[in-house]
């Protein structure tokens, strides 16, 4: 991981369980993705934090989190804003959002400092409540798993228009170095990946727009596959759906942090400060990973056997098989291999 993030454990100062807190305060806003994630916010973080505290939390989904921050920059709107890593290391760049001293987030010393952003001041970037892997779903009406036991597999002419993909943003951070290092390459020489991207995009029958489009195309079998979140696999399997299952290539899958941030600016920031302690917890994390599979970042979090079940494995049989790119990396180059992919993808069509 990079330097920058300055990766020393946080300090277990626990000033904030003393806070007092009038029940009576504004809400307070937080933005997520939808397709199902913002109910696992609500039932796992927010109705039990409002309940211990009588901090209300409205969880708000949309599309895009980080663009709504960037939009409302200079006048949040939001309270807290879920993101990716890397969207996290370009927010922090672009000072769009608060940073915390060690001693604000006490939570947070229970977290591997590996997946703790940092300034070069060691101040955090927020909270990092929990991981997902990026591996390939498939729809088990259309495909078996170890049809796709290599990442190679999605451009297989066999599935000629039987794959969806996701849009520039996000094959930019997650798409392209994992098919990298499939491909013998890695995060700075990422050819392999676009080699492999150019074969993945002529089998392409849509990009999904959103979690919600990719979750019907994969249950309806509208596709046979595509790379995809682990976490929407499993909550899509907790809903009640049989015909999808996750599928770790024999080149690894890619680990995901996820960050809850803070916009500069945004109001209530003594309540937001608590709930971001709050979601660096063990408890309300081992919560979220048994109904959405998020996969704990506290390393005092246990997974219960029925999430492993549900997994497939142990969480120690998984962390071995997953690969987390210097995001620092990622971030820095992310527009350029955007543009790059906007150029292949209008190329092969």
């Amino acid at each position: 991981m990079p330097t920058r993030f300055g990766l020393s454990a946080a300090a277990a100062v626990g000033f904030l369980t003393t806070l007092s807190w009038s029940a009576s305060a504004t809400e307070l806003l937080v933005a997520t993705w939808g397709g199902g994630v913002e109910k696992v916010w609500e039932t796992a973080f927010a109705e039990p934090f409002e309940k211990e505290t009588g901090i209300k939390i409205r969880i708000v989904p949309v599309p895009t989190p980080e663009a709504q921050l960037r939009t409302q920059a200079g006048n949040p709107q939001y309270n807290a804003v879920m993101v990716t890593y890397p969207q996290g290391a370009n927010l922090m760049r672009d000072g769009l959002i608060e940073m915390f001293e060690a001693d604000a987030l006490p939570a947070a010393a229970e977290t591997n400092p590996d997946y703790l952003m940092r300034d070069a001041q060691g101040r955090l970037a927020g909270a990092s409540p929990y991981f997902m892997y990026y591996g390939i779903a498939i729809n088990t009406d259309m495909a078996k798993p170890e049809d796709f036991s290599s990442w190679s597999e999605l451009a297989n002419p066999k599935w000629k228009e039987k794959i969806a993909i996701t849009r520039p943003i996000y094959l930019s951070s997650y798409d392209l170095p994992i098919f990298a290092k499939a491909g013998g390459g890695d995060v700075e020489n990422v050819q392999p990946g676009l080699d492999l991207l150019k074969s993945v995009v002529s089998n392409t029958l849509t990009t999904y727009s959103s979690i919600a489009h990719m979750n019907g195309l994969l249950t309806r079998g509208e596709i046979a596959a595509g790379p995809y979140y682990s976490g929407r696999i499993w909550h899509l399997r907790q809903q009640g759906a049989e015909n999808v299952t996750m599928v770790v290539p024999k080149e690894g899958a890619l680990m995901i942090p996820y960050l809850l941030v803070v916009p500069k600016g945004a109001s209530e920031m003594e309540a937001t400060t608590r709930f971001l302690d709050y979601v660096s917890q063990a408890e309300p994390q081992l919560r979220g990973s048994v109904l959405g599979g998020y996969l704990p970042l506290n390393q005092t979090a246990k997974l219960p056997k029925e999430a492993e079940e549900q997994m497939g494995m142990t969480l120690q049989e998984l962390m071995p098989k997953l690969y987390q790119p210097d995001w620092a990396y990622v971030a820095d180059h992310e527009e350029e291999r955007i543009n790059t992919i906007e150029k292949l993808i209008a190329g092969s069509n």
